[in-house]
């Protein structure tokens, strides 16, 4: 789903197909990207104030919307490496500015990350993936898969290999949520909730 808007650097406009509308608002001009562009462009405004982003030159990056059932992804091409790439991810509601995202990752122990490493995101699901590559390496890193609650991406299931294990493999990695405890598992050693 292509988002439309009345104007391409007005927030206060409605999101066509997102959920809100606005009886007394002017009519949606449909078919324009130009409203991509001004969202792009506010939410690029907020990742340079916050930093962090390093863009090869020349990118291979794209950042992109994508529309979900009650609002909208901004996927903001934010760093990018010869075999990784990350994407800040933005919500985006009718009426206000882009909100920055976090979600949580795991590296042995959970944090909370403002980019998403190699980042798929299904509109119809509304399920993220992600692969963080460890070290560089395709052998360790975490994986990991999201749904969006209407407001964040919650964590549905991360794996992850640690980069000093002597027998690397993967992906997929071992799974580290959620965590089976079991009468043979030791529950002090099971990975806290995120």
């Amino acid at each position: 789903m292509r988002l439309a808007w009345i104007a391409p650097l007005s927030f206060s406009l409605a999101l066509a197909g997102c959920g809100a509308s606005d009886p007394s608002a002017p009519p949606v001009v449909t078919g324009s990207l130009e409203g991509d562009a001004a969202l792009v462009a506010s939410a690029q405004t907020i990742s340079d104030a916050v930093g962090g982003c390093v863009h090869a030159a020349p990118s291979k990056m794209e950042s992109k919307v994508i529309g979900l059932e009650n609002g909208a992804i901004v996927m903001l091409a934010c760093s990018e490496s010869e075999y990784s790439y990350t994407h800040r991810l933005f919500s985006i509601r009718a009426g206000k500015p882009p909100e920055l995202l976090s979600i949580p990752d795991y590296d042995g122990t959970w944090y909370a990350a403002d980019q998403a490493s190699m980042a798929e995101l299904d509109a119809g699901a509304g399920v993220l993936t992600t692969l963080r590559k460890g070290g560089g390496k395709d052998t360790c890193g975490s994986e990991g898969r999201y749904q969006w609650n209407g407001e964040r991406f919650t964590v549905q299931e991360m794996h992850w290999q640690d980069c000093a294990t002597t027998q690397l493999t993967g992906p997929p990695f071992p799974v580290v949520w959620p965590t089976q405890v079991g009468s043979d598992v030791d529950p002090n050693g099971a990975t806290p909730a995120p």
